[in-house]
């Protein structure tokens, strides 16, 4: 009797400190309870403390204890739901709904355990879809990222194909157009060594008097070959 004294002393001092919000203080009491008697509301009461202390991985754990070791429906539904509202709370919303689910078994009209239930399903199918979105947008991104690369490695190229046009229309104005001087008669072709044509000469010649006749020949051949008159003298 006197252990289990000891325990519902530092189990009532668990639940005033709790009751008070000192949830540090409480956890202490109900460990120490613990110690004394492993039981169901010990280990539910540490879990219900380290809930409020936002330690849910830990406060799962002592649910679990508590759901092993209760006797009643009522004691593994609110195991049940505690642990649905720890899940709830670390976002793991299809595990939440499983609790939820298996705590509406042990009490099928418990409108808070089937809102909660609801709620957590509709979670976990905003999580679904927002994980859909965010992968449809990482590959529009990559897929923009991909487009901009692209069009930068474009740019890059195109100065240089503008280059190529700049040089390649450079040069077929050359070959039109060439240095822009008027070329230059070449001296040695064949027709400026044989003058002027017999043709032409001898329409030049009808013009010209018989008595000019000898001067005109001269100038007509002046830039053609003439042969060298002998350094024969005449004695």
């Amino acid at each position: 009797m006197q252990g289990q004294g000891s325990y519902n002393a530092l189990s009532y001092k668990g639940n005033r400190e709790y009751d008070s919000k000192n949830y540090d203080k409480a956890s202490s009491y109900f460990l120490e309870a613990i110690k004394k008697k492993q039981d169901f509301g010990g280990y539910y009461n540490l879990g219900n403390t380290l809930y409020k202390r936002e330690m849910y991985s830990e406060a799962k754990a002592e649910y679990q204890k508590a759901l092993s070791l209760a006797k009643t429906k009522e004691d593994k539904m609110a195991a049940l739901y505690n642990l649905g509202n720890a899940e709830m709370k670390a976002q793991n919303y299809d595990k939440a709904a499983e609790f939820y689910k298996k705590a509406l078994q042990q009490d099928p009209y418990n409108e808070s355990i089937r809102k909660n239930y609801n709620i957590s399903k509709l979670k976990q199918k905003e999580k679904n879809q927002s994980k859909s979105n965010n992968k449809s947008q990482n590959q529009n991104s990559e897929q923009d990222k991909s487009q901009d690369n692209q069009q930068k490695k474009s740019e890059q190229e195109s100065p240089q194909n503008s280059d190529k046009n700049k040089n390649g229309g450079a040069n077929e104005k050359d070959k039109g157009q060439g240095t822009g001087q008027t070329p230059k008669p070449d001296n040695n072709s064949s027709e400026n060594k044989r003058g002027m044509s017999k043709e032409e000469e001898n329409r030049i010649m009808q013009r010209l008097e018989s008595k000019e006749r000898d001067a005109a020949r001269r100038i007509l051949n002046k830039n053609s070959y003439i042969d060298p008159k002998s350094n024969e003298k005449d004695w």
